[in-house]
């Protein structure tokens, strides 16, 4: 019997807000990566979901990082408002 190699696989769970869902959604199923919800927040609207990777494709890294960076731009985009950044100006 032949053993075969174990593929190292690296797990993380994210808050996605439904507003980006649909993107992140996309990323997933185009890159093929495995990932379910592990939780609704219906006050905050979001879902926790936690997401494989196989660390050593390419692929699979640059598509985490785009959700990353999609979840990093929507946070700063909820957090950030222009009259914030007027007043800082005055």
């Amino acid at each position: 019997m032949e053993t075969v190699p174990v593929k190292p696989i690296t797990t993380s769970s994210h808050t996605i807000p439904l507003d980006v869902m649909m993107d992140i959604v996309r990323i997933l199923l185009n890159n093929a990566l495995v990932w379910v919800v592990e939780g609704i927040n219906e006050k905050e609207n979001s879902l926790l979901i936690q997401i494989s990777i196989q660390p050593q494709l390419l692929r699979h890294r640059k598509a985490l990082e785009n959700i990353q960076g999609i979840l990093s731009d929507y946070g700063y985009y909820l957090k950030a408002s222009p009259n914030s950044e007027a007043d800082e100006y005055r």
